[in-house]
């Protein structure tokens, strides 16, 4: 079942994620990111192993449960890991505080930016992920964890 979870997340997370982390690596032009189409390339890449990954721990966590509350939670959790996670400093910042500037210091407008857009992208890649595991729990492809 892990191999089968495995396989919807990577589809799924990918296909969801393609077209955010294109608007965000390659037409938005983030001051973060030095190579845009590789780095979209790169993001997708990833974004299928982390929706495959998430797939795995997704059957695990919300078993034969009916609490939405449970659903959300264990998507909302991996939402924001990965999205702090790729919130990167400036080189204008500097350390110890950490200062970057306009509008609260430790965060810069292109600091929030990025996270934001990170941000959809993160919903769009675990949310695809979670409706197809949904759906594959109904249709009976893939059995909830017990």
């Amino acid at each position: 079942e892990s191999v089968k979870c495995a396989v919807v997340g990577a589809v799924a997370g990918g296909v969801a994620l393609t077209p955010f982390a294109a608007f965000h690596d390659i037409v938005y032009s983030d001051p973060l990111v030095q190579n845009g189409v590789a780095q979209w390339e790169f993001d997708t890449d990833m974004g299928s192993l982390e929706g495959a990954l998430f797939a795995i721990v997704y059957r695990y966590v919300i078993r034969e449960d009916d609490n939405d509350m449970l659903n959300q939670g264990a998507i909302g959790a991996f939402v924001l890991v990965r999205t702090l996670s790729r919130i990167q400093t400036p080189p204008y910042c500097t350390a110890a505080p950490l200062s970057c500037g306009d509008p609260l210091g430790y965060f810069s407008w292109d600091m929030i930016n990025s996270g934001i857009l990170s941000g959809l992208e993160s919903v769009a890649l675990f949310g695809g992920a979670a409706l197809a595991m949904d759906y594959a729990f109904e249709k009976g492809f893939i059995g909830k964890f017990r």
